[in-house]
Parts: structure tokens; sequence; C-alpha cells
């Protein structure tokens, strides 16, 4: 039995046993390394999603980390949803706020265009009271020092006929007597 043609078959045989076993070997170590890997994503899994019943089953966990994500996803949606609610209502409440403040601009801007209408207005009245001022204390000193005459003229305006006052004779510029024209 141990003749040399009896052991190229019995060391043929070995040879392919070796082969075999190497093969075999390494897929083991695949499996082995493949289950450790699904081993530990389970695990983490069960730290992550969190735990109602304290169970460690691998089944239990994964049916847990199921509806955990259905869970999620559904509050997901909620959440969209009302944080497009929300905000169309910051918009349109935005829109609000900036109308009211383009109605709050144009209101100033009149009141002001107004109030510079009155200042002006209001230089303008006493400008006339200042030259009126001035105008009485010479017509005082001037009959005071002179005898009285009547005269026969109409006296004369002190100011220009472009303020809308009296201008000879009592008439305005624009033909009505007595009254001051608008200034505008």
């Amino acid at each position: 039995m141990g003749s040399s043609a009896e052991g190229q078959p019995c060391s043929f045989i070995s040879s392919i046993f070796w082969a075999i076993a190497l093969l075999i070997l390494p897929q083991k170590e695949v499996e082995r390394r493949r289950r450790g890997n699904i081993n530990e994503g389970i695990n983490e899994l069960g730290r992550i999603v969190p735990n109602g019943s304290g169970e460690k089953a691998k089944g239990a966990i994964l049916s847990r980390a199921v509806q955990y994500i259905h869970h999620l996803k559904e509050n997901e949606a909620r959440n969209i949803e009302k944080w497009t609610l929300e905000k169309l209502l910051m918009d349109q409440a935005m829109g609000d706020l900036q109308a009211q403040l383009e109605e709050m601009r144009r209101l100033w801007e009149e009141e002001r265009a107004a109030r510079t209408r009155a200042e002006s207005e209001l230089d303008v009245l006493r400008g006339l009271k200042g030259s009126s001022a001035v105008d009485a204390p010479s017509a005082a000193a001037t009959s005071s020092t002179s005898a009285p005459e009547k005269s026969t003229e109409a006296p004369a305006a002190a100011t220009s006929a472009s303020d809308g006052e009296t201008t000879q004779g009592g008439e305005e510029e624009g033909g009505r007597p007595g009254k001051r024209q608008r200034t505008d």
C-alpha cells in the first residue's frame, strides 16, 4: 500500500483536501465577519431605537426599528405641513406689515409736506407782522411830527403784491377788494 504508485493518488487526495480546506476556510471567515457586522448593526439599532419593552432579541429590535422609522416619517410629514402653514402665515403677516409701513411712510410724507407748507405760511405771516410793526412806528413818528392832513390819495401798501396783500386802493392783485389771495 505504500508504493509510490499508490502514493501519488494519496498525495493527490491530500492535496485536493488541502485545496478544498483552503477554499472553505476563507468562506467561513467571510461568513463569520458578515454575521458579526449584522449583529453589530442590530445591536446599534437596539441602542438607538427607544426601547419600550427592553427586549434584546434580534427580531424584536428590528421590529421596533421599523415601527420607529414609520413614526419618524409620520412626524416629518406633520412637521412639514405645520412649517408650511406657519411660513404661509408669516409671509402673509410680513406682507401686511409691509403694507402698513408703506401707508405710514405715505402719511408721514403728507404730514411733512403739510408741516412745511404751514411753516412757510407762518414765516410769511411773521414777515407781515414784522413789516407792519416796522411801518407802524415810522407812521406814528411822521404823524406826530407833521400836522394831520387829509389825503385824497389811496394809501399805498408796504409789501409786495406777490404775497397776496393789499395794493393801492385797497384792492388785491387778483381784483378782489379787501381779501387776501391764497399763496400755494
